[in-house]
């Protein structure tokens, strides 16, 4: 029994990691894809890529919160982070 209440207090504390800093990186690099890849002038791409930056962030939060587990929440946030790292870093013009 005390193993089971350790292993929910770990997917708790795992699960509010991963809803507030796991989906930080998710937020910025996708706010970061929007500013280099929207078909905009450069401004309007920074002006509405860097804009969504905090909408961007609370709708990953609430994404992550309905994740199962809390590990499970966080290998969400690596695999999309991982995603949109790739994304933004390794395409050129």
């Amino acid at each position: 029994m005390a193993s089971h209440t350790a292993r929910s207090t770990f997917d708790g504390w795992a699960l509010v990691l991963a809803a507030t800093l796991g989906t930080l990186p998710i937020a910025l690099l996708g706010s970061a894809a929007l500013a280099r890849f929207l078909p905009l002038s450069a401004d309007a791409r920074f002006a509405t890529g860097f804009g969504l930056a905090i909408p961007l962030w609370v709708a990953a939060m609430c994404v992550v919160l309905l994740a199962r587990s809390g590990s499970r929440a966080l290998l969400m946030c690596l695999a999309a982070s991982a995603a949109l790292a790739a994304l933004v870093f390794g395409i050129t013009y």
